[in-house]
């Protein structure tokens, strides 16, 4: 293990302290002149990378799979089994907000701030702060909509900040992004580099991270207004992420402690004692797998495991199927999440190829129709099958060119289609991309807390509790703002 790294999993432990400290840096009283008063954004950035992974592994993943029906829980565990149906833990959410605000935000607004004081001025670093804070943003107002955005992180004016609508989040993120990428100066001091755990200070691919985070957040806004129809479409002549070496990912590793955190739980408590078990905690959500199998789709051995005997000894069956959400059965046929992606170095991607292609492949569907599309909709599903190129569950290439050259045509139903199996490993992605697209048309889960399929969660009981300016609760059930009207 690199000296580097053994630092991080210091700082990863310490990060709440580090975030919690709020105003704790302005106070001129007891301090040991000879004591460092900065931390630099070489060792903060890699702290919020490391927090927000282990988050959207374990935190509000498998959660938000769980709520748009591509996972599915076996039921050993209220902890997962609870979420399938709609009973949300405070804590859950407790942990992600304060991830978010107290250990991610706080401390990037630290590291821009410094080194937009240093002498001489760090740009970059500071553009690297604000690209991920938006993405945090984002994050926040996708699972609670209404949250502090315009008056957060500013303890010494707004001690307890308004919450804004989601509108002028969505907004505001874009002009935001806009401006990260106005400072992004590539000859001047460098960037973030070996704590950049997504692209090792590499200002071009944050450029196009933001541009492809910029994008995503004006497609939920097209939901609502076309009228940013004129920026996509110039947006889409930009840099992006367009190939799987641009993609955003935070890495996980197969060296003790820097596991995926979803790979140890299982290998803590689920026993990893044979290939063919799968894992013992995620299994395949009927949605996903029925439309994969519809489609002929060759991840389905990439994506999930057949159901072995009671013993592990033998395959039970040699067919796909998944879970009916809300059902909690044992020993029947039903597929788990496989090895290929429940392993210890499976990464936190945050935004992929795939992705970009699709949302390009929409805008065109939309505007000009399939024929238009059809480019950017094979285009997509060519990234999302190679990613695993040279991976475990890697598919032939064979396979992959048979079934781009099978696909229907690029209506927006067949884009959606694609965009829901690419996107099924990524918390709140998932979720949100059901949000924003209703599609496909998924089930109440069976003994359901709710009326109706959850869209958001509640503001946990801490920040209730300490900002009176919180809104009162609505229903889990209350569309948020970016989700189509009809």
């Amino acid at each position: 293990m690199s000296k580097f790294w053994r630092k991080l999993i210091i700082l990863t432990l310490t990060a709440p302290m580090l975030g919690a400290c709020g105003d704790i840096f302005d106070l001129d009283i007891n301090t040991d002149p000879d004591a460092a008063t900065e931390v630099e954004g070489d060792l903060l950035l890699p702290t919020v990378l490391a927090n927000l992974a282990a988050n959207r592994a374990i935190e509000i993943s498998p959660g938000t799979a769980f709520h748009a029906q591509i996972w599915a829980s076996n039921g050993s565990a209220g902890v997962f089994s609870d979420p399938e149906r709609y009973i949300i833990s405070s804590f859950t959410t407790g942990n992600t907000w304060s991830m978010i605000y107290t250990n991610g935000l706080k401390n990037l607004k630290l590291m821009r701030d410094q080194a937009l004081a240093s002498n001489p001025a760090r740009p970059n670093v500071a553009a690297q702060a604000e690209i991920l804070s938006a993405y945090l943003y984002w994050m926040a107002t996708s699972l609670w909509e209404t949250v502090p955005y315009t008056q957060a992180i500013q303890g010494d004016q707004f001690p307890q900040p308004e919450f804004d609508d989601q509108e002028t989040i969505l907004r505001g993120l874009v002009e935001q992004l806009d401006a990260a990428v106005a400072m992004i100066d590539p000859n001047g001091a460098p960037g973030v580099q070996e704590g950049d755990l997504l692209y090792g200070g590499d200002m071009q691919q944050w450029v196009k991270f933001a541009n492809s985070l910029k994008l995503r957040i004006l497609m939920m806004i097209r939901n609502r207004d076309t009228s940013v129809d004129p920026q996509i479409q110039a947006l889409l002549a930009e840099p992006l992420i367009r190939t799987v070496a641009d993609e955003a990912e935070i890495p996980f590793f197969t060296e003790a402690n820097n596991e995926n955190n979803l790979w140890r739980l299982n290998n803590l408590f689920g026993g990893f004692t044979d290939v063919m078990n799968g894992n013992a905690f995620v299994y395949a959500g009927a949605p996903l797998v029925d439309l994969m199998k519809s489609l002929d789709d060759p991840r389905l051995p990439t994506y999930w495991e057949l159901a072995v005997t009671a013993d592990g000894s033998a395959y039970q069956t040699d067919e796909y199927f998944g879970q009916v959400a809300g059902v909690f059965q044992f020993g029947d046929e039903t597929s788990m999440v496989s090895q290929n992606i429940v392993r210890r170095d499976w990464p936190s991607r945050i935004l992929t190829a795939a992705e970009v292609w699709f949302y390009e492949a929409e805008f065109l569907a939309s505007t000009a129709g399939a024929a238009a599309a059809q480019t950017a909709y094979e285009t997509g599903v060519q990234m999302a099958l190679s990613y695993f190129n040279g991976k475990p569950g890697a598919i032939p290439a064979a396979d992959q060119a048979a079934y781009i050259a099978a696909l229907p045509p690029a209506t927006l139903s067949a884009i959606h289609d694609q965009q829901y199996i690419e996107v099924f490993d990524r918390s709140p992605e998932n979720w949100v991309h059901w949000k924003r697209t209703h599609h496909p048309d998924l089930p109440l889960p069976q003994q359901a807390a709710l009326g109706d399929i959850i869209r958001r969660y509640n503001i946990p009981p801490d920040e209730r509790s300490s900002n009176p300016n919180t809104p009162a609760p609505v229903p889990l059930t209350t569309p948020m703002w970016f989700e189509p009207t009809n």
